[in-house]
């Protein structure tokens, strides 16, 4: 049978298959975009459960509003009707002229045969935007200046109503534009303001719209400023997103019984507590402790009010920082108060400040000489087991080391282990504080930190954690091996809690309300107040000197301050301080002891640090740091001491999508720090979806 060959292709055939092929993946990539825009609105396979509680609020708030979500409290509703993503699947088209709005009874707006779920957005945005998912979209908003976001953007459609009023958007445009230097925020329970501005309204708002616009008058204009009305948001039907509702839920969220009711760390009265037995239960071992009523005697907490620290640092200024903010700021502590009392953001702006001992003399003579007296094992004068050996660098070359810290209710800071390899006292003075710890190389769920540690992804906010991970956490409590079980524990004004080297640990402001145990440290907005310092003592000299040895890169506190002694150095200076010092601290604090005790206090610090070399040579104390491969073998040798610790995982992934946070921002600038301060980068692990009824 005789075949009959094809004849060659010709040019034109050729030309319409390559167009054939290029629309195929023009094709197929309109289709993958579609599908981003579809999963970056909510759509998602692995939903996690929303906790439920039975319509108790146990945090202190009697006007929590019941939603919708089968027994899921939150404190208020979304201010601008937006729901999740998912509930689209159960939205209907209008059934009758009453259930039409005025808009929607134009003669432009669709017949009920035509309506779409998406109605709102796909009509707000055009042919064009929506085929961006909201994420991108707000990342395009982010471009806009404020005047044009606020008369163009947000009064263009629905949609770009609720998307202009995005609480983030105001938050960067005001701190790229004053952040470094300040700006003023108004008390939001200021009587005078009109009544359409009340609090209950302002709490369900949010603050930096206020903010900007209260700012971007001029100063001298006092006229136009008194004029200034706040922001009272619109409740929009037909809103699907989850970017829009995450941030809220993440943020208003009723905190649940079972979040708080289990305490596990050891819990010691102040009575019971000596040097010896503080040292050898709890610093040797490297196990945290909670003494009741240590602090009870400080004059801080008998009289640090919300007046008092106004009176003694009204218009100092402080810096406050968040994981999910592009810049710090600078606040005067009146404006932040005011800022606390106003914030409804998923990760608020929380202050640290190292320097309040030199702004503000009065609040480190509230607390020091106390500390002193009634826990003597912090005492970096007469602790017989060494304490605060950074101290021997002086104040000035030291890395930092103290933090006055300062946050709304529901603030904090996520999962991270203290800097430099040290050891941590942390006693909160207004407002409880609930801590979650995970031992020494037990990563708490949610985490994912680098094999050197440099880097860690996980939720940026402590809202999220807990909505996304609470029951990977309870079953975490039942890991047949007891040394590898989460601890939790509630600390309250009057309390100090340590907090060793290496532990992972989350802490979650909870709420001024005094309880058993408590020595007051009440604020009737919630705000929260606490101190902490950092230190080394004998207990973990020799990871500390192992850490600066062969971590340099994760070194904090020193970078940003001339003075200082900088990583590369520190390890070689801190030995030889430690070494040549005569008097135990006495240098430092400007003190004089006579010579007879000199040699004496030489032979002990000597003796310590070789002690402490040795052990660092023989491997690390804590099992939160592990040696890899390019770790400096001659570790203990400062001179040598400067090595690669990336060597080994060059080829490693990046992570693209990191978001850097407040923890991080504490490493690479030392002028904040977490609870007890930091040594990881903070990252987002993604929006998660949910839909309730």
């Amino acid at each position: 049978m005789h075949q009959q060959r094809l004849p060659p292709p010709t040019q034109s055939s050729k030309k319409r298959a390559r167009l054939s092929t290029k629309q195929r993946r023009i094709r197929q990539l309109e289709k993958d975009a579609a599908r981003r825009t579809f999963n970056g609105n909510g759509m998602n396979d692995s939903l996690p459960p929303l906790p439920v509680t039975q319509h108790s609020n146990v945090d202190g708030n009697d006007h929590a509003e019941e939603d919708d979500g089968a027994g899921f409290d939150t404190l208020f509703g979304h201010p601008y009707g937006a729901l999740p993503y998912g509930n689209i699947h159960f939205a209907s088209p209008p059934s009758s002229s009453s259930d039409v709005s005025a808009d929607d009874r134009q003669p432009s707006s669709p017949s009920p045969s035509s309506w779409h779920p998406d109605k709102v957005r796909r009509d707000g945005l055009g042919p064009n935007l929506r085929q961006l998912n909201d994420e991108q979209l707000i990342n395009v908003l982010s471009f806009v200046d404020g005047p044009s976001l606020a008369s163009g953007i947000c009064c263009a459609s629905k949609f770009l109503y609720v998307a202009g009023h995005h609480e983030e958007l105001w938050r960067d445009l005001v701190l790229r534009r004053w952040g470094e230097v300040g700006f003023t925020v108004r008390d939001p329970h200021d009587t005078t303001e009109e009544s359409g501005s009340s609090m209950q309204q302002k709490g369900a708002t949010g603050c930096w719209k206020d903010i900007y616009a209260w700012n971007h008058q001029s100063l001298d204009d006092c006229t136009k400023r008194t004029t200034i009305k706040r922001h009272s948001p619109i409740s929009i039907q037909g809103i699907y997103s989850d970017i829009f509702f995450r941030s809220w839920l993440c943020r208003s969220f009723a905190l649940q019984p079972s979040w708080l009711s289990t305490h596990t760390v050891s819990s010691i009265p102040h009575s019971e507590m000596s040097t010896e037995r503080f040292y050898k239960e709890y610093e040797q071992t490297n196990t945290p402790v909670l003494i009741k009523g240590a602090s009870k005697t400080w004059p801080a907490v008998q009289k640090w009010t919300r007046d008092y620290l106004l009176s003694v640092a009204s218009e100092k200024r402080f810096r406050a920082t968040s994981g999910a903010a592009p810049l710090p700021a600078q606040f005067s502590l009146s404006d932040y108060l005011n800022y606390c009392d106003s914030s409804t953001e998923e990760a608020p702006l929380y202050l640290f400040d190292r320097t309040f001992a030199t702004k503000c003399p009065q609040l480190l003579h509230d607390f020091d000489e106390s500390l002193k007296s009634s826990c003597g094992w912090w005492d970096g004068d007469t602790a017989e087991f060494g304490h605060d050996l950074f101290g021997v660098l002086g104040e000035e070359r030291r890395p930092d080391y103290q933090w006055l810290i300062v946050g709304p209710k529901r603030s904090g800071s996520c999962f991270h282990i203290d800097p430099n390899c040290t050891h941590a006292w942390n006693a909160p003075i207004i407002g409880r504080k609930r801590w979650i710890f995970y031992p020494p190389g037990v990563t708490p769920p949610g985490v994912f930190p680098s094999p050197n540690g440099d880097d860690v992804c996980m939720p940026i906010s402590i809202g999220e954690w807990f909505l996304t991970f609470w029951d990977q956490h309870v079953e975490r409590r039942k890991d047949p091996d007891v040394k590898r079980r989460p601890l939790e524990c509630t600390a309250c004004p009057g309390d100090v809690l340590f907090v060793p080297h290496g532990w992972w640990h989350m802490v979650m402001n909870i709420g001024d309300e005094d309880i058993d145990g408590g020595a007051g440290g009440v604020d009737e907005r919630g705000v929260s107040v606490a101190l902490t310092r950092n230190y080394v003592s004998g207990s973990n000299l020799s990871d500390v000197l192992r850490f600066l040895d062969s971590r340099v890169n994760q070194i904090s506190g020193c970078r940003d301050r001339g003075e200082a002694i900088q990583p590369d150095d520190l390890g070689r200076e801190f030995r030889k301080a430690l070494s040549e010092v005569k008097h135990c601290r006495s240098e430092s604090l400007g003190e004089e002891k006579n010579d007879d005790n000199g040699e004496e206090e030489k032979g002990r610090w000597a003796d310590l640090l070789e002690r402490a070399e040795q052990r660092a040579k023989e491997g690390w104390g804590c099992d939160a740091w592990v040696d890899l491969p390019s770790t400096c073998a001659s570790v203990g040798n400062a001179d040598k001491g400067n090595c690669d610790d990336n060597a080994g995982v060059k080829d490693e992934p990046t992570n693209n999508c990191t978001k850097t946070s407040v923890l991080a921002r504490a490493k690479q600038s030392s002028s904040c720090s977490s609870e007890c301060g930091m040594s990881s980068t903070s990252a987002s692990s993604g929006a998660f979806s949910f839909s309730f009824l």
